[in-house]
């Protein structure tokens, strides 16, 4: 046993007797890695951290750092337990290996919390949502298995293979059924419209009742004489129609499209009168189907909404740096494609990508790139950088949407300084900084005459509409000089 003492004793300094069989180090622990920055989205919380060592599952490292030995950039989600035993500053984290099992239950989780609930959720919802989407999520199955029901005694009524329901004498009845129906909520609108935004509620219970009532009229068809399937059919299908339209469609807008609904019914009906032949309707359809895809471009076109999306707020932001103002909706669309969703190539002076909301994960490449930026924008409620002709702008837990438009201005501002002075951070990382720090100020002193001048021009900036993932961060040091 001696012998086997002086062995490991002889083999590793890091080891050295206290007593028969025991070791212990020779120096202490080192801390733990230092946080940087706190990413949350989904509900899940992310630590960002520097390590001198890279692990082979977490750790990036920018290739061309601006410092000569970077730390390697780490993160660990902080697991829902840490919060429960207090650990919720990101110095109270420490390193562990998570079961896989639990691993695995806890991506499946995220993806499912992703598919069906929105960003925000339950924060940022009302504290009702929850109870409401589960009563909304039975209503909709019972009442999708109604309509199943109501389908088959109806057409089993009808005589549904027998020698009196061929041609088109099924289909005729069918669509007549449904366009007596549109005639009834016509009248009903008109005589009720005016309490449906006053009395919500009220009208939801009332459609509910109406709609139960309207199915059993349906139902009754498979019992009574074919003869009567019309009427009973067109008014069932008329107490159903209000259902789901109360406090989600405006009164009046919905009946244009019942009445434009009952001329293509009508329309239809004269189409089968004349031949129920596979050709003549895949003629038909030839026909009908391009104007109909027409049709929907030219509405589309057609509607103006002077809100911001990103490629709105992109184009605005570069035409105010330029000319020190923005210009309105008309005047904006000649830049647009997709139907003002996306920027026209070539238009704008835009040449870089930008990436609103993405994790720090992909945005930057090294602790000290993190330090740095937070150096500068620490009382800010977003952060920029710049990698491969790609402009990230992330935000705070606490950003709003004053923050999203000013982080756009500063972005553009930013790069059109980058790259008149041809600097790039992994050569010139000191000037990088003072750049950020330059056109942060630039953004300080314009960014209200360029509200004013979006408010002239009668955009709507309420709200910024982007393709948000959730993803927002916290850093320390804000508030201080």
């Amino acid at each position: 046993m001696l012998r086997l003492q002086r062995s490991c004793c002889h083999r590793s300094s890091l080891f050295r007797p206290i007593a028969r069989g025991y070791f212990t180090r020779s120096s202490p622990a080192p801390p733990p890695p230092k946080p940087v920055l706190t990413e949350h989205v989904y509900g899940r919380t992310r630590i960002y951290t520097s390590s001198l060592g890279k692990t082979k599952a977490t750790a990036k490292t920018c290739i061309a750092s601006p410092v000569t030995s970077p730390p390697s950039l780490t993160w660990e989600w902080l697991h829902p337990q840490d919060t429960a035993h207090g650990a919720t500053g990101p110095h109270e984290n420490r390193r562990r290996t998570p079961h896989p099992g639990a691993s695995l239950i806890s991506g499946v989780k995220q993806n499912l919390r992703e598919l069906f609930l929105p960003v925000g959720y339950p924060d940022a919802l009302h504290d009702c949502y929850k109870k409401f989407h589960l009563w909304l999520g039975l209503e909709t199955y019972v009442g999708s298995a109604i309509g199943v029901l109501c389908s088959q005694a109806m057409l089993a009524s009808l005589g549904l293979g027998t020698v009196e329901a061929t041609g088109g004498a099924v289909a005729i009845q069918w669509v007549l059924k449904d366009g007596i129906g549109e005639f009834g909520k016509l009248f009903f609108i008109k005589r009720y419209a005016s309490s449906f935004d006053s009395h919500p509620k009220t009208w939801k219970f009332v459609s509910e009742l109406l709609s139960s009532f309207g199915s059993f009229l349906q139902l009754c068809t498979c019992v009574a004489s074919p003869k009567l399937f019309l009427p009973l059919a067109a008014v069932g299908n008329m107490f159903e129609l209000p259902n789901g339209n109360i406090g989600d469609i405006v009164a009046k807008d919905d009946a244009q499209m019942s009445t434009a609904h009952l001329l293509g019914m009508l329309s239809g009906v004269g189409l089968i009168c004349i031949s129920h032949s596979p050709a003549f309707l895949f003629g038909c359809f030839a026909v009908l189907s391009p104007i109909n895809i027409w049709s929907t471009t030219k509405m589309i076109d057609a509607a103006k909404f002077e809100i911001l999306n990103q490629a709105k707020l992109t184009l605005l932001s570069r035409e105010f740096i330029e000319t020190g103002h923005v210009v309105d909706y008309d005047q904006l669309r000649n830049k647009e494609v997709g139907f003002g969703e996306w920027i026209k190539p070539g238009q704008g002076n835009n040449h870089i990508k930008i990436k609103m909301g993405p994790s720090a994960e992909e945005a930057y490449r090294s602790a000290d790139e993190i330090r740095g930026v937070i150096g500068v924008l620490k009382n800010e409620n977003y952060l920029l950088n710049y990698h491969k002709n790609t402009m990230y702008i992330m935000f705070h837990d606490d950003a709003e949407v004053n923050d999203v438009m000013k982080s756009m201005l500063h972005a553009l501002k930013f790069h059109d300084h980058l790259a008149k002075r041809n600097i790039t951070k992994e050569d010139q990382w000191d000037n990088y900084l003072v750049t950020l720090e330059e056109t942060l100020e630039w953004s300080k002193s314009h960014f209200q005459p360029f509200l004013d001048s979006l408010d002239a021009h009668k955009w709507q900036r309420e709200n910024v509409y982007w393709n948000d993932g959730g993803m927002r961060l916290t850093w320390e040091g804000r508030g201080t000089s």
